[in-house]
């Protein structure tokens, strides 16, 4: 049971670093083709998804995507937290994002944290993901319990060890 544990643990984290990757590369192309590099300041409130700002954070997700599976496969924790903190900034961006729009009555639609249904997909996708990292970085902590069945047992084949023989030899010439 604890192998199997074991096994989907990890095979979620490849999935998650498979997906950051595949994603970071077609999200950061569809974006950074379809917008200029510099774009009006009216739209200044939407500088997460435009721009030049757009490819930075892009290439930045294709390093933890990078950093987050040679982690999981080596089975560092630290390799885990590029990750974890990037995550965390990209949703600190959306909610600045949300607040600026509010400030200037955009429509409430198209925010994170104000649209329902949004907000939870959001939290649901933050609880899985951190949970799954939480998982992963207590099972690199720990080391599997050997198993019992295939563990290597020493038998006696009649050899003692010559040192502690020779010791014993000179202790009892001592002691005569």
């Amino acid at each position: 049971m604890e192998r199997y544990l074991r096994f989907y643990i990890k095979f979620q984290g490849y999935m998650i670093g498979g997906f950051t990757l595949l994603l970071s590369i077609l999200m950061t192309l569809v974006i950074f083709q379809s917008n200029d590099p510099y774009y009006p300041m009216e739209f200044y409130y939407n500088y997460r998804f435009m721009g030049t700002t757009a490819l930075v954070l892009g290439i930045f997700w294709f390093f933890a995507g990078c950093t987050f599976l040679y982690g999981v496969h080596c089975e560092i924790k630290q390799c885990l937290l590029p990750f974890a903190l990037l995550y965390l900034v990209d949703l600190a961006l959306l909610a600045i994002r949300d607040i600026v729009m509010i400030w200037h009555d955009r429509r409430w639609y198209s925010m994170v944290f104000v649209n329902i249904p949004t907000l939870l997909a959001v939290l649901y996708i933050t609880c899985y993901l951190f949970m799954t990292l939480v998982a992963l970085g207590r099972l690199f902590s720990t080391d599997p319990k050997p198993q019992t069945g295939d563990n290597f047992v020493r038998f006696s084949n009649g050899i003692t060890n010559p040192v502690a023989l020779a010791e014993e030899e000179e202790a009892a010439l001592v002691a005569e």
